[in-house]
């Protein structure tokens, strides 16, 4: 650098000796001397083998830059005072002083000192060729007069010359270059549309834009490092975001951007590329063309990272190969759990729940490698239950943004469910969906055959207090999955759109985060539609519509809980894959409930067979009897009796409505006149 930086000393020493004073050289004494004469400037080795015959890897990039700017006198000129000024501050003080230019370095001073005139009117077809050839190595401020704009002294040139590639440093903590022989995660489920695109580009030669779609975290970046390892390149990660911001580039890191891909080999992937959605297709058509003016005259391939909204064929003219990256199918994703087990749990990848993870876990891979890494952490060495990991993936999906639902503990257990048998066997073909799919819908190859339809959707129907709410429960905790309870009361509104525009936000979560979604009294939502009479009637079959809609194209669990099933729509009805219809237990099976309730309580003298036979209660009842007996008995010397169960069954049959005589009781009528001699007509 010592030597370009001195061959532009002697040349702006050269330009001075006429215009400035004796004095004016001796306050610069360090950076110019009177003493220069033309022969020494002309007999300065100029190019760049004889320049630096001891160096190299300088002489072959000082020789890509005068291939760059043409050998163009004014423009190399300009390259040498950079440097100069980079090693001597003092360089932007004298060239206003002696130049009177308030600018500092600009093109005019540099075609002045190589010109050595002070009129440069003259020269202005060859000053903006020269501005042209520098303006982006110098990065020239973009905003003011070509022939005025100062060159930024940031160094990166100088860096690039005595052979650093490090990136711009005003780049290097938002950028990631990937070399070709570094490590990449598994590729198999992009591997072959890496091949094929890399030979695309292999033929084409040139620039072209390789436009990779999907939702975040799908791969999209991986597959642009694979593709360029493929081209032996190194690639350069931008994200949009450091670059640009509503669909607008900002002008100074983009510039830098840019220099970067001028200096070196690197391909560039912008990651992330895309501006908000009400703004879209106002600003992303002349975001595109910008990009592809800027980037064209590199004439090499660029990688494009959008979500799947995004489009870009129709604004561009150059090359464009796309590549969409949906979410992995069953086999693919356990196929790349297992790969991801072996490359960071490779002593336990055998034992590894890979199929179950994949049957139940609908995740990208860039939530897989997440999840499989925080595994690396915390249990390097097995076991993995497929229930923890469950709870991990939920902890990585969980972004704090869910609205409109909330989290339902499932403290129930298959156990704790006692309904007929043919319920349970209907519960039982649920979760056997839910577990088969991927042998079903892919290896039998039925997946083509419903592209609709594949949501397990199961309505619940019966009278109150049956299991309905306890058996979403169950069915979440045997599949392991999280359950989340919808509320009604903020996804229903008066305003028109609004309940369709909260659906669809519960749907979308749910279908990112691979939870149970649970409608309790869902016949508030989805009555029958009606014959349209008014514009309300036709508002609130547009929302039993769009819900329809929603069912069939969702991939998810969907339960829907209702007191009153005649009520709802029959077409929604049809679409259930599953209706359990839960009706009040027979007496065998409230016995079974009696049991379980007190189970663990003490207890003297508490007849089941009466307490089943007498009372035809649902299993809730039953539960919130035993509940209130027990405390009840807690008070009353800590055994339970059946006088503290008459009680709370009296009681409990009172919140309903219902007025029961002392001879409903049976045997144990006595116990309820005693009740009611001692309460009164109220009850405490």
């Amino acid at each position: 650098m010592k030597r370009l930086a001195a061959l532009a000393a002697f040349k702006l020493s050269l330009f001075l000796k006429s215009r400035v004073s004796d004095d004016f050289f001796k306050r610069y004494s360090r950076l110019i001397s009177p003493d220069v004469t033309e022969e020494e400037v002309s007999g300065y080795p100029e190019d760049a083998e004889s320049l630096f015959y001891d160096e190299p890897v300088t002489a072959a990039r000082y020789r890509f830059l005068q291939d760059r700017c043409q050998d163009d006198p004014i423009a190399l000129t300009a390259i040498q005072l950079y440097l100069l000024a980079l090693m001597e501050e003092r360089t932007l003080d004298l060239l206003r002083e002696g130049l009177g230019l308030g600018e500092g370095l600009t093109i005019e001073a540099a075609a002045r000192v190589a010109c050595r005139t002070d009129e440069t009117i003259d020269l202005a077809p060859q000053l903006r060729s020269a501005f042209d050839r520098v303006e982006l190595l110098l990065q020239a401020e973009p905003d003011r007069d070509w022939w005025k704009a100062p060159f930024r002294l940031d160094g990166r040139l100088a860096a690039w010359l005595s052979g650093d590639d490090t990136p711009d440093r005003e780049l290097s903590g938002v950028c990631t270059v990937t070399a070709p022989g570094e490590s990449l995660p598994p590729a198999s489920l992009t591997g072959a549309q890496a091949e094929e695109t890399a030979a695309l580009l292999a033929a084409s030669s040139g620039f072209a834009i390789v436009h990779i779609s999907g939702e975040s975290g799908s791969g999209r970046r991986h597959f642009a490092r694979h593709t360029a390892r493929l081209l032996h390149k190194e690639l350069l990660t931008v994200p949009f975001d450091a670059v640009g911001e509503e669909g607008f580039l900002r002008s100074h890191p983009w510039r830098r951007v840019l220099r970067e891909l001028l200096l070196t080999d690197r391909l560039l992937c912008l990651s992330g590329l895309d501006c908000p959605a009400e703004k879209r297709a106002a600003r992303l058509p002349a975001l595109l063309r910008q990009l592809e003016q800027s980037l064209a005259p590199l004439n090499k391939p660029v990688f494009l990272t959008t979500p799947t909204a995004v489009k870009v064929i129709p604004f561009l003219s150059c090359p464009v190969f796309s590549v969409s990256i949906p979410t992995p199918t069953i086999p693919q994703s356990a196929l790349l759990w297992r790969e991801l087990a072996e490359q960071y749990l490779p002593e336990g990848a055998e034992d590894f729940p890979a199929a179950g993870l994949a049957a139940k876990m609908s995740l990208t891979a860039g939530q897989m490698e997440r999840i499989v890494r925080l595994l690396q952490c915390r249990a390097p060495h097995g076991p993995w239950a497929e229930r923890d990991i469950f709870k991990l993936c939920y902890q990585v999906l969980d972004d704090g943004r869910y609205e409109n639902i909330r989290f339902v503990d499932t403290a129930y257990t298959w156990e704790d469910l006692q309904l007929e048998p043919a319920l349970k066997a209907g519960l039982q073909a649920v979760c056997a969906q839910v577990e088969h799919q991927g042998l079903v819908l892919d290896e039998w190859g039925l997946r083509r055959r419903y592209p609709y339809g594949r949501c397990v959707s199961v309505l619940m129907s019966g009278p109150p207090g049956t299991g309905k709410t306890m058996t979403a429960q169950v069915l979440a905790s045997r599949l392991g999955l999280e359950l989340y309870k919808v509320d009604l009361s903020q996804i229903v509104d008066k305003y028109i759109g609004e309940t369709e525009k909260r659906l669809k936000q519960v749907f979308d979560q749910a279908e990112k985060s691979n939870m149970i979604l649970f409608f309790d009294e869902a016949d508030a939502l989805l009555g029958k539609r009606s014959e349209v009479k008014d514009a309300k009637d036709k508002y609130a079959n547009t929302e039993v519509a769009y819900l329809l809609q929603r069912m069939e194209e969702y991939q998810g669990i969907v339960l829907m809980a209702t007191n009153q099933a005649g009520s709802m729509d029959a077409a929604f009805v049809r679409r259930f894959r599953y209706h359990l219809v839960f009706t009040l237990p027979d007496e065998a099976l409230r016995r079974k409930i009696w049991e379980d309730a007190l189970a663990g309580i003490p207890s003297a003298g508490i007849q089941l067979d009466y307490l089943a036979r007498q009372f035809q209660l649902s299993g809730a009842q039953i539960k919130n009897i035993a509940l209130n007996g027990a405390y009840r008995a807690a008070a009353d010397g800590g055994v339970l009796r059946m006088d503290h169960l008459v009680r709370a069954i009296f009681q409990e049959l009172q919140k309903e409505g219902k007025v029961m005589l002392a001879s409903e009781f049976g045997e144990y009528g006595v116990m309820l006149s005693e009740f009611l001699a001692e309460t009164g007509p109220s009850i405490p």
